[in-house]
């Protein structure tokens, strides 16, 4: 029996989509003021010299309000550029900012790159700012690059943060007190920062803040992960964690110094992440303050908690479960409560696992009801588990492994690994309900190993690299949303579509093995624009006419997604 065609004509409904290339800044200005949910206005290749994109409007989840550049990595802005977004279902993408000029100052503060004031649903997805920085007159004001003031459900995605200098985090969410942010944070390159004066001389050098002191009692429910952090220097916080219910996952670091720090806020998860330090002075994993929170399946290698001027430092380590302060204030140290350290590795530490640092002065309240199991320590040059406070209440440390030796872990070239037959394997404690992977998503066995591995899972969550930038992170790489596009799953599974690129719009899908059910189109920023069903035929026909040429991301229900381009 042959297989069955279906002819698949796309039909729009709702609003329709308006499309323009703008040459100007008097042509942009003009195109904003009449933009519809469903616009899309497009930059000219080009260099665009101190232009301030103002964006107050309302798209639509279906048809957002989309200002990109012709061609990403051809649209340069210069001199004194700038973006701010307040409205709804907006989105900005494709652009360089580099060859800063004349930049504007507001009292103490120069004004971000991207302003998003009071957005939801906005996005600023595969962009660059390229050491965009003020002069050195003005290295000791606040320039934040990415702005967020009180906004929800927003995404910074795909983008390129190079060579910050001078005060401010790159991403600074500025949230209040009123609505949990539902901030996505992902797949972001942040790399080759230096410190204005010492690491950690000057406060306000991070790469990523979430929350205040003021506001951090209450929960923000944002996610930070697959992110790539490379040649980082500015402060003791890498990422500085000031809100609740925060997630951070899937990211690496890799020659950088500070810390990921839950300064503020309760009840985070640190989970899948990969820390390279190289023995670079005032370096650490995680630095836990606060109540409720998880660590665990991380990676961390080569800290060194010693400060620049060779003294001992007990702000890091590769765990660091710190002491309290007595009735703190907000902008202190909470004690430390009802925290889970456990399942993860670390090698070649000199301080590995520490508990109940003390800051100094009045840093004197112990952490209280801790577990700490399951961590596996190789080869701590000074401490492998530092008790410097005893933990109080129903404190558990339990199936912690720190004698390793080079037979229980070898490395592959991308990290320390299990090796066959390592006492780590099956010699997990307890019972944890999110300990259902480990740190390179395979499936953790009922009786799982301690570490961060499960040894034969067969995870494919490797640690970033250089390979990566570009291709799988920062600006330039293919958003891939929530797809987790594989570009070969199709032909793997016998499915072809041709022509790729389309030069017409028409395309032809062929299924030699499985019938062909839901198919689905979606553009660059990972919105749908397109449905309709194969009636499990094996062959269909879609006509895509209506659409702008460009990237987009074909998927079918149950077979697997694909890149297309629509010329």
């Amino acid at each position: 029996m042959g297989a069955h065609r279906l002819l698949v004509v796309l039909i729009f409904t709702g609003t329709l989509s308006f499309s323009q290339v703008v040459t100007n800044a008097t042509a942009l200005n003009n195109a904003i003021s009449v933009a519809t949910p469903g616009t899309t206005i497009t930059l000219a290749d080009g260099v665009w010299n101190n232009i301030f994109i103002e964006l107050e409007k309302n798209g639509t989840a279906t048809n957002p309000i989309t200002i990109t550049a012709q061609n990403p990595g051809a649209v340069f802005m210069t001199g004194n550029s700038r973006v701010y977004m307040r409205g709804s279902h907006i989105i900005i993408s494709g652009l360089i900012f580099k060859d800063p000029a004349n930049l504007v100052v507001s009292g103490s503060s120069i004004e971000p790159v991207f302003e998003l004031n009071k957005c939801d649903n906005c996005s600023v997805i595969n962009n660059k700012i390229d050491a965009y920085n003020g002069t050195e007159a003005q290295k000791t004001l606040k320039f934040k690059w990415v702005y967020i003031v009180d906004g929800q459900y927003n995404e910074i995605a795909y983008n390129s943060f190079i060579g910050k200098y001078g005060i401010g985090s790159i991403i600074n969410d500025n949230r209040s007190l009123a609505n949990a942010d539902y901030l996505k944070i992902h797949h972001n390159y942040f790399a080759d920062r230096t410190p204005i004066n010492g690491i950690n001389d000057d406060n306000d050098q991070d790469a990523i803040r979430i929350g205040t002191s003021t506001t951090s009692l209450s929960d923000s429910f944002s996610e930070v992960y697959a992110n790539y952090f490379y040649n980082y220097f500015g402060e003791i916080e890498v990422i500085s964690n000031k809100s609740g219910k925060n997630k951070y996952y899937n990211n690496t670091f890799r020659d950088y110094g500070g810390c990921l720090t839950l300064r503020h806020g309760d009840n985070c998860e640190v989970y899948g992440n990969y820390f390279f330090a190289e023995n670079n002075v005032f370096t650490g994993g995680v630095r836990v303050i606060g109540e409720g929170h998880k660590v665990y399946n991380n990676y961390i290698e080569g800290t060194n908690a010693k400060k620049p001027n060779g003294n001992s430092s007990s702000l890091t380590g590769g765990i660091n479960v710190m002491n309290g302060v007595q009735n703190s204030a907000l902008n202190g140290y909470y004690q430390v409560k009802n925290a889970q350290i456990v399942n993860n590795t670390l090698v070649n530490c000199d301080y590995a696992l520490r508990i109940g640092t003390d800051k100094g002065g009045d840093n004197t309240l112990e952490p209280e009801n801790l577990i700490v199991a399951n961590n596996i320590v190789y080869n701590a040059t000074v401490n492998s588990y530092q008790i410097a406070t005893t933990p109080s209440g129903n404190s558990i440390s339990e199936g912690n492994i720190t004698g390793l030796s080079s037979s229980d872990l070898s490395d592959d070239g991308s990290f320390h690994r299990l090796a066959s037959g390592s006492t780590a394997i099956a010699a997990g404690l307890g019972s944890y309900s999110y300990l259902t992977k480990d740190i390179l998503g395979g499936t953790r066995d009922v009786n799982f190993d301690a570490g961060a591995e499960e040894f034969g899972a067969n995870g494919t969550n490797l640690p970033y690299t250089a390979a990566d930038v570009d291709v799988t992170v920062g600006f330039g790489a293919t958003y891939q949303g929530a797809l987790a596009i594989d570009a070969n799953r199709l032909k793997d599974q016998g499915v072809s579509i041709y022509p790729v690129p389309s030069e017409d719009g028409k395309l032809t899908i062929a299924s030699a093995e499985k019938p062909l059910n839901t198919i689905e189109l979606y553009n660059i920023e990972g919105k749908q624009v397109f449905r309709a069903h194969g009636n499990n035929t094996h062959e269909a026909q879609i006509e895509l006419t209506s659409l702008q040429g460009g990237i987009y991301f074909i998927k079918l229900e149950n077979i697997g997604q694909r890149k297309i381009i629509l010329k």
